[in-house]
C-alpha cells in the first residue's frame, strides 16, 4: 500500500534525487514536495477517469437560482470531487443526459435532481500500482526541471506519463464489459 511519500520517493528516484523521509524535511526535495505534491495529485486525478478513483452521488441542491437565466438549479459537487465524469437526472433512464454545466465548484441544470458520477481524492493507499506508478510519474514530469534543471529531462517525463495514461486506458479496456463480435465475412466459408 503506497503512501504520499512511497510515491513521492519513486518521483525522486525517476529524477536521479535522493528519497525523503517526510515532506518537513530540510531538503530541496521535500520543499518542491511540499508544494507541489497535492496540486500534481488533483491533476493527475483529472488527467484521466480513473475508476479505481470513481464515485457516485445525489447532489445537493442550493436554494440559490443561478444568475445565468439559462439554468434553473444550482447543485454542489461532492467534498472530495475533482471531476465531475456524468450527471444523471432524477427521471433516468428517460432522461439519462440532462443538460449540465460545471461553473467553479457548482452544477448548473435545468432538471430538479441529479446525480453525478465522478472522481474523487482517492487516498494513496487505495490506488493500485498502475495508479500509484502513473502518479509518481507525473509528479516527476512536473517536478523534473525544478529538481534537475534540464528541459529534455521535462519531455522525457511528460513521454513516460503519456504511456501511462496510454497504459491506464488499455487496461481499463481490458478490465470491463465490451462487446464481443464475430466478422463472419473473415471467417465463415462461402
Amino acid at each position: 500500500m503506497p503512501s504520499a511519500i512511497d510515491i513521492s520517493n519513486q518521483a525522486l528516484v525517476l529524477l536521479g534525487a535522493s528519497p525523503i523521509v517526510s515532506f518537513d524535511d530540510e531538503t530541496t526535495e521535500a520543499n518542491v514536495l511540499k508544494i507541489m505534491y497535492e496540486t500534481s495529485k488533483a491533476q493527475f486525478l483529472r488527467d484521466y477517469p480513473w475508476r479505481a478513483a470513481t464515485k457516485y452521488a445525489t447532489l445537493a441542491k442550493s436554494t440559490e437560482k443561478p444568475l445565468d437565466p439559462d439554468w434553473d438549479h444550482i447543485f454542489a459537487w461532492p467534498d472530495d470531487a475533482v471531476r465531475i465524469l456524468k450527471i444523471v437526472g432524477s427521471n433516468y433512464p428517460n432522461d439519462p443526459m440532462p443538460k449540465w454545466k460545471s461553473v467553479g465548484n457548482e452544477i448548473y441544470s435545468r432538471t430538479d435532481s441529479i446525480s453525478a458520477e465522478y472522481v474523487y481524492d482517492i487516498p494513496e493507499p487505495q490506488m493500485d500500482s498502475l495508479m500509484s506508478g502513473a502518479l509518481a510519474d507525473r509528479i516527476a514530469m512536473d517536478l523534473s526541471y525544478t529538481i534537475t534543471g534540464s528541459n529534455t529531462r521535462e519531455s522525457n517525463m511528460a513521454g513516460r506519463y503519456e504511456r501511462k495514461i496510454e497504459e491506464a486506458r488499455l487496461v481499463d479496456r481490458q478490465e470491463a464489459t465490451h462487446v464481443n463480435f464475430r466478422i463472419s465475412t473473415l471467417t465463415d466459408p462461402r
